[in-house]
């Protein structure tokens, strides 16, 4: 089985394509996938509860998945560049153990507004790696030359896959957490990708012609992605 998950905070839920984008085709994907797959959301709630979220609810209940609310109260009030990451990390913690708990052999992890193509999972599948991204040009990676021995009909280079695309082995995501390194200058993606490599060897891979499609196609920071969005953080008692 393979959990294909995802993460969500409230002012996601302003526009389909960010809260959903992720879901886009979910059937496609489960009918091309080689094995059975299921979806599920780490979704973070604020003082406004889980209500906000009922389109997304109302998706997952349709594809016989779940979700997990899980709350941060940090003292922030608004969502930013800046306090974003620890709660987006204990999200994707919170997939790794449901996919864990589940028994599941991957996780698709995937950034609930960036949509997979219908046969990503058997194209990242027959690369037979620990640690397998998707290409998200979004993202405007400079990658390396392909990895000859895989041949031109399965373009895979070396190097760190996004967050928002990725196939996780289980003896990868049993063993590593989303973290960041404040030390190294490294947020969840390339903190993931370095720790698969050093601690357990895994070698970080992207297959070039598994495309992902991320909404908007160009972003910057939190603070300039969601023009007029409601960034805020609802806290209790405030």
């Amino acid at each position: 089985m393979i959990l294909a998950a995802s993460t969500l905070c409230r002012y996601a839920m302003a526009d389909p394509d960010t809260w959903g984008a992720w879901l886009y085709g979910a059937e496609e994907l489960r009918a091309q996938s080689p094995e059975r797959v299921y979806f599920f959301c780490a979704i973070e709630v604020d003082a406004l509860g889980i209500d906000p979220f009922r389109p997304l609810l109302d998706r997952l209940n349709a594809l016989g998945g779940s979700w997990m609310v899980y709350s941060l109260d940090d003292g922030r009030t608004s969502v930013t560049t800046g306090n974003r990451l620890a709660h987006l990390t204990l999200g994707q913690n919170l997939c790794s153990q449901r996919a864990h708990d589940m028994g599941a052999s991957h996780m698709l992890f995937m950034a609930a507004d960036c949509q997979p193509p219908a046969d990503a999972l058997p194209k990242l599948l027959a690369v037979s790696g620990g640690l397998v991204g998707g290409h998200v040009p979004t993202y405007c990676f400079a990658y390396p030359e392909p990895i000859a021995t895989y041949g031109p009909a399965c373009p895979v280079v070396e190097h760190m896959p996004t967050a928002a695309f990725v196939l996780v082995r289980r003896d990868v995501f049993t063993a590593l957490r989303w973290r960041t390194d404040r030390d190294l200058g490294m947020t969840d993606d390339p903190c993931y990708a370095h720790d698969a490599e050093r601690l357990l060897g895994v070698r970080p891979l992207v297959r070039l012609d598994v495309v992902g499609k991320h909404f908007p196609e160009a972003i910057g920071a939190i603070e300039t992605r969601y023009a007029g969005r409601d960034m805020s953080v609802k806290r209790a008692g405030a």
